[in-house]
């Protein structure tokens, strides 16, 4: 994703991904890494959702072998250092050997979950040999030390040190000293022989790496599948539709986990947006408070978590993948680079023109050209929107300047207080009465109110944001700027002459 820092903590792309539980260090690393699946991988990304939709399918039925490889998972380390050395010929020491053998155990034991495995379309291969060194011959142990079975000349100078040490218990004075110094030759000639078997067995399971490696791949991927279609099902997400890059994006009633958590933390109701995507330029139009900006992020990260291979949280979507994505929404000004903020987008801008010639690209801007004047910033974003609907990538953006419909543009609006009764609108309106009630001619109490918000404005605009309506509708023809913003002001009381005022303005706008 292309963006700034501060748009992509914006979004929560990691904090939302918290939800997906890995259980071994391999599958949170394979996890962090978040492989992004562009065009040529089609194939692969349609092969890891037909893993997480076997894992999901089977959940039920296999429930005690997914809770055995759940624990069996959540019991490895991180023995990359330790393979590494061995594959460069580094002398490692006997914890590094327990660990080792220990990685084989529980790899062993993953195996035998084999219909959790088959399902999940991932594969544990023997290392019995391999895990056969680390045993004394011939007997399998839990733990591992040097066993002096290992070599003849380790078992006989491990026994003559015993056999001192029996010595130096009931010897005392110069004998004792001298036993001492005859044990402390044995104690090397035995470290001595402990390298050497180090060594021997370095070498020896060397040649097996290459297959352990495959196997921590596959525990990784098994983690992270299991993980992806855990949290697709308290998502109750659908299998997405990969489809050709002629086909448009369609996502159906879609929602943003975080903002939704949010909402129904605070008894409210997050509002599931749908929307189709073709190629061209794709704008978004209302108020400020319509939720132009949430149905934006709830869009790029259904799609961005697709290409991440995940299940997206939504009741359905299919669509094409992309090459890359970019997320314009903050005012990019730098005073340290001395430039405006318009200066700043502007070679933002320059950028992504650049790099859609590199290949197919999903763009969400939200509310561009802020930083310049009105007039200005309207014929910016309507070339914006001419030059990406020539294209074979996909612009969505929002905006209050008016951009005309024409060939691979495309309008969606928020609903806002279009349909609102005349009943409702009369609870809702902050009435002329109510307003000179809170007034006097007093010129401090005067000025006093003009600079404060009254309980009774908060509690309206509140009651205004409840019945917003924030579905999206397509746009068939015209594509305006709606007028919802002078009805909010006339439900907060202004008086008539000026709401007269303000709506002559506005069709003035329209000539």
């Amino acid at each position: 994703m292309i963006c700034t820092e501060e748009e992509k903590k914006h979004l929560g792309i990691d904090q939302l991904l918290q939800a997906c539980v890995c259980r071994s260090p391999q599958g949170r690393a394979l996890k962090e890494r978040q492989d992004f699946y562009t065009i040529s991988d089609r194939e692969a990304l349609r092969e890891e959702f037909r893993a997480i939709a076997g894992i999901r399918a089977s959940l039920s039925e296999l429930a005690p072998q997914w809770r055995s490889a759940e624990s069996i998972l959540g019991r490895m380390r991180n023995v990359a250092g330790t393979v590494r050395g061995i594959e460069n010929g580094r002398l490692v020491d006997e914890s590094e050997l327990f660990e080792l053998k220990r990685c084989f155990s529980l790899l062993r034991q993953l195996g035998g979950c084999r219909e959790a495995l088959a399902a999940a379309e991932v594969r544990i291969k023997p290392q019995d040999e391999a895990e056969a060194l680390l045993n004394p011959p011939g007997v399998a142990s839990k733990g591992f030390h040097l066993y002096s079975a290992y070599s003849e000349e380790l078992g006989s100078v491990r026994h003559r040190k015993h056999l001192l040490e029996t010595q130096i218990l009931r010897a005392q004075g110069k004998e004792r000293q001298e036993l001492l110094a005859e044990r402390s030759l044995l104690v090397t000639e035995e470290g001595q022989e402990e390298i050497r078997q180090i060594r021997r067995l370095t070498s020896e399971l060397e040649e097996h790496m290459e297959v352990l490696r495959e196997n921590l791949h596959a525990a990784a991927r098994l983690d992270f599948r299991l993980a992806k279609a855990r949290l697709a099902e308290s998502w109750q997400a659908p299998l997405p539709e990969i489809t050709t890059a002629d086909l448009p994006v369609q996502i159906f009633k879609a929602w943003h986990p975080l903002l939704r958590k949010n909402l129904e933390a605070e008894s409210a109701e997050f509002t599931c947006q749908s929307i189709r995507l073709e190629k061209g330029s794709t704008v978004i139009s209302g108020l400020n408070m319509g939720g132009k900006s949430v149905a934006l992020e709830t869009f790029l990260i259904c799609l961005y978590l697709l290409q991440l291979g995940y299940c997206p949280p939504c009741e359905k979507i299919s669509s094409p993948l992309f090459d890359f994505f970019v997320y314009m929404a903050e005012n990019p000004g730098s005073a340290v680079a001395g430039l405006s903020s318009f200066g700043m987008e502007a070679a933002r801008l320059r950028e992504y023109f650049r790099l859609t010639e590199s290949g197919r690209a999903l763009l969400v801007m939200d509310e561009p050209c802020r930083g310049t004047n009105p007039h200005e910033a309207t014929a910016i974003v309507r070339a914006i929107c001419r030059i990406y609907a020539a294209s074979d990538s996909c612009l969505l953006l929002a905006t209050h300047y008016q951009v005309p419909a024409g060939k691979g543009i495309y309008h969606y609006q928020i609903r806002g207080l279009g349909d609102l009764s005349e009943e409702k609108a009369g609870q809702l309106a902050v009435s002329s009465g109510d307003s000179e009630r809170r007034t006097s001619h007093d010129e401090a109490d005067i000025l006093r109110t003009a600079c404060s918000i009254e309980g009774e404005d908060l509690e309206a605009v509140k009651r205004i944001s409840e019945l917003m309506d924030y579905r999206l509708i397509k746009v068939e023809d015209e594509a305006s700027v709606p007028a919802g913003a002078i009805r909010i002001a006339e439900l907060m009381g202004i008086d008539e002459k000026a709401l007269s005022l303000m709506r002559d303005a506005y069709t003035e706008l329209d000539r």
